[in-house]
């Protein structure tokens, strides 16, 4: 009786620790991405009116998987400290002070994105997909021929 009771609590406590230990997989459903594309210069307008130092940034809602971006949406331009911990929103008269002595216009300028988050994850993921879906299928052809 009592090897019963210790083998249950061995298997109890075996399988505590073993549900503890187990690894997540990294995944953002959305996540907030920043960016820095344009740093201001210290002596900027847009710089002497706060207490800190702004650069134009572009932030992005991002869903990934394994540190991989599958999709980004809603993108736009912000202004955000060094440490793109904080962002704000640009109004049209800084749009148009960034516009006229930055020569960066907010509305025309182009998706600063890499190819990597922009299409690489998606690439990677949809082969790593595709590649279990033929290994999958050609395992259950060699089983049904055995």
């Amino acid at each position: 009786m009592t090897k019963k009771i210790l083998l249950t609590a061995f298997i109890a406590f075996g399988s505590i620790s073993l549900s503890s230990a187990r690894a997540r997989i990294p995944a953002c459903f959305p996540c907030e991405s920043l960016q820095t594309v344009q740093e201001l210069p210290e002596d900027s307008e847009v710089n002497e009116t706060s207490a800190q130092k702004l650069n134009v940034s572009y932030i992005h809602e991002e869903y990934g998987v394994l540190w991989m971006a599958l999709w980004n949406t809603e993108g736009r331009f912000v202004l955000s400290n060094e440490a793109n911990t904080t962002y704000y929103e640009i109004d049209a008269e800084t749009e148009k002070y960034l516009k006229e002595n930055h020569k960066f216009d907010v509305k025309t300028a182009d998706n600063p994105l890499s190819f990597w988050t922009k299409i690489g994850g998606k690439l990677v993921f949809i082969l790593v997909v595709g590649g279990l879906m033929v290994g999958g299928s050609s395992f259950k052809r060699k089983r049904k021929e055995a």
